[in-house]
Parts: structure tokens; C-alpha cells; sequence
């Protein structure tokens, strides 16, 4: 008798088992796609003429409104002198005309006429005031200098670039989210966004778009980061968005089983030692395991000997102690 219940008991299949209790994990969702400058302007010219000066370079900074280049102005100042005199006659003319209407000397017509020729100086000279104006060329605001495309002494044409002009007071990356994870995302998320430089920042979800790309079927997503340690644009990145505090185990990839249903999951045991399939979903991952959520709060995984039972068989389990500091399997 005693050899007979031995020779059953072998029959059996053993497994190691570790009893794994969950824990809070912070869900998030990985976003893919390049950190942008907050805004940048191509600067172009407003004026024909020769560059005189060239105050800023590549990589210099600049203040809103202040000076990148001035052009050569010509004979424009002497035209204004001429229109402002011309300003001051017609001024003095019409105040005439006004004493000699009241004084029934002077028409109605001739009054008009008068008023006219005092407010076509007058647009004259703004029009030339703007056009002098355009010959001093200036940052629209505040950032740095990049891709300048003249130099001194050059000939610039109305429409010409003159400069780019790039403001980092913060950074925004751009990036893409599919329709299934779209509707996780909420303004004013908190996220971190990874350059490719190995610099990590904090980062906010500052625009959702609400119209799908077609060749892609994503949407377009922008977070904004508020502190910059450094000037960069159009660099690859990786965005992480926090999505809120979810249970989950942390076990080995190896673990994972597709089932002939095609769906993903565990082997674990019953109360009774039966091998069940338990299906799971993945919160997020890292370089040393995964975070899954679909199992009880404890849950008996099978960490060795899986790939030898079927849903159903009764085991001999071996218990290998939980380390709550590595990934269940490792």
C-alpha cells in the first residue's frame, strides 16, 4: 500500500509557486514623439535695402523688440522731413480757412477741400513713419537666434528671412496617442518627458486633439515643460503620463501565456493545487519585469515547471519564498 500511494504521489507534477501580494502602481501611459521649442517665427524683412548692420548672430539671445538688423534707409528721412513741413502748411492752412468760414469769407467746399489736403499729409507722413520703422528689423519676442540668412553689406528684398527666432522659456512636446489610450488623457495631466540625451523633466498635458490623423488613426497630444535646462528642438523623446494608482503584480515576462483563445495571462493555483488561467492586462513595464493587473489581491503564481501542466491538472507544489523587491519569475 505504501508503495502504491508513493508511485501516485510521483505521478503528480511539481511546480514552483511563489504566493505574490500586490502592491500600488502608479499606471502611465509611454507616448512617443519630439520636443519642440514653445514657439518659433521665421523673421522676414518688411523693407527693400542694404544691410548697414548686423547686431545678432546664431545662438545670441534676444529681448522682445530689440534690434537683429537695420537696412540702409535712403533718402527716406529727407522725404519725411519734406511730408512733415508739408504736415505743418496744410495744419496752418486749414486753421486759416476755419477763422475765414466763420467769418463768411470761405465756402463750405473750400473748408472741405482744405481739411482734405491737411489729412492726406497727414497719412502721408504715417505711411512714411511706418516704412522707416520697417528698415530697423526686430525680434517679435523674446528667445535665441538661429539660422541667420544675411550678412553685412548684403541686399535684402521686402519678404526676404532675415532669422529664426526660437523661445525656450519652455519646451513642448509633440507627440501622438492612439484612439484606444486617448480617452485616458486629461488636461493638466502630470508627466515626465525623457530626451534622448538621458534628461529627464516634469511636464504637464497642456492639449488633447480632438480630430483624428487618418493614415495613422491617432491623435495629436502636446505637453508642456515648464523648466529648461537646455536649448533643444526637434529632439526624439519619450513621454510618460501619469494615469492614477492601480494594484498590480510585478512578475518576469517570461511568465506570460497566451491561451488558445489568444488572450494573455497566468498559470496559478486553486485552493485545491489546479493549475488555472487567470488573464491579465499590462499596466506598464520596465527593464526588470512587468506590472499586470487581473489577479486577486494574492495570487499563486507558477514561476517554474509551467510550460509542463495544463489548466486543470492537480500539482505538487514547491513554495518559493516572495521577494517584494524583484519581479515574481526572475
Amino acid at each position: 500500500m505504501i508503495t502504491n500511494a508513493g508511485t501516485v504521489k510521483s505521478l503528480i507534477p511539481s511546480v514552483q509557486v511563489v504566493t505574490s501580494i500586490s502592491r500600488q502602481v502608479q499606471q502611465s501611459l509611454a507616448i512617443n514623439g519630439i520636443t519642440e521649442a514653445d514657439r518659433f517665427v521665421t523673421i522676414r524683412s518688411e523693407a527693400t535695402g542694404k544691410v548697414l548692420n548686423v547686431y545678432k548672430q546664431d545662438g545670441d539671445t534676444v529681448k522682445a523688440g530689440e534690434v537683429i538688423v537695420r537696412l540702409d534707409t535712403q533718402d527716406l528721412p529727407a522725404r519725411i522731413r519734406q511730408v512733415q513741413a508739408f504736415l505743418d502748411q496744410t495744419r496752418l492752412e486749414y486753421e486759416g480757412a476755419k477763422k475765414l468760414r466763420l467769418q463768411g469769407l470761405l465756402n463750405e467746399a473750400q473748408l472741405a477741400a482744405s481739411l482734405t489736403n491737411l489729412e492726406q499729409a497727414k497719412s502721408q507722413l504715417a505711411s512714411l513713419t511706418l516704412q522707416l520703422d520697417n528698415f530697423t528689423i526686430r525680434a517679435s519676442f523674446a528667445g535665441r537666434i538661429e539660422n541667420t540668412h544675411i550678412e553685412l553689406g548684403s541686399y535684402i528684398r521686402q519678404g526676404d528671412a532675415i532669422a529664426d527666432v526660437y523661445d525656450y522659456s519652455q519646451l513642448k512636446f509633440v507627440g501622438a496617442v492612439s484612439e484606444k489610450d486617448i480617452q485616458s488623457l486629461k488636461l493638466k495631466q502630470p508627466a515626465t518627458v525623457e530626451l534622448i540625451s538621458g534628461d529627464t523633466v516634469g511636464a504637464t498635458v497642456s492639449y488633447i486633439g480632438s480630430v483624428t490623423n487618418p493614415a495613422t488613426r491617432t491623435f495629436q497630444v502636446e505637453l508642456t515643460v515648464p523648466k529648461v535646462g537646455r536649448f533643444v528642438s526637434g529632439v526624439t523623446s519619450v513621454a510618460s503620463v501619469e494615469l492614477g494608482l492601480l494594484q498590480g503584480h510585478y512578475i518576469s515576462p517570461a511568465l506570460l501565456f497566451i491561451n488558445e483563445d489568444g488572450l494573455m495571462g497566468l498559470k496559478t493555483l486553486d485552493a485545491a493545487e489546479t493549475v488555472q488561467f487567470r488573464e491579465i492586462s499590462i499596466i506598464h513595464s520596465d527593464p526588470n519585469g512587468v506590472w499586470v493587473e487581473g489577479l486577486d489581491n494574492q495570487a499563486d503564481i507558477i514561476v517554474v515547471g509551467q510550460g509542463f501542466v495544463t489548466i486543470g491538472d492537480v500539482t505538487n507544489p514547491v513554495r518559493v519564498p516572495f521577494d517584494a523587491d524583484i519581479a515574481v519569475g526572475i
